[in-house]
């Protein structure tokens, strides 16, 4: 009897600790256009990589931070942060990134790789 207890305890607890887990994705709410990195990094924490990175001609330059889920959690998200010259212009998961080019090219045609 003290044994079956002790197990419905153990499973209890561990079925609050994993729902505990489930909303510990990456609050993407609080980002906002035109954001700089030291801002960002305040608002959702410090990125697990920096995905991509590239330098234009015309000493512009892109860069995308990866965040990802942390573990335990039952919805997964990876996001990445898209900054333009130290500004947030864009962010959302992966697969979010995957049209077509003119939405970059919209927001400064005279790009060209260095």
């Amino acid at each position: 009897m003290r044994r079956a207890a002790s197990g419905i305890l153990a499973g209890l607890m561990m079925i609050l600790f994993l729902g505990a887990c489930a909303s510990w994705n990456v609050d993407v709410s609080r980002l906002q256009l035109g954001m700089e990195p030291e801002a960002v990094q305040e608002a959702i924490g410090k990125p697990f990589t920096i995905r991509a990175a590239k330098v234009y001609e015309s000493d512009e330059w892109t860069e995308v931070w990866e965040y990802l889920p942390p573990m335990f959690t039952w919805t997964p998200k990876t996001y990445w942060v898209y900054f333009e010259n130290g500004k947030v212009v864009q962010w959302g998961e992966p697969g979010d990134f995957t049209g077509s080019p003119t939405t970059v090219r919209e927001y400064n045609p005279n790009k060209s790789a260095r």
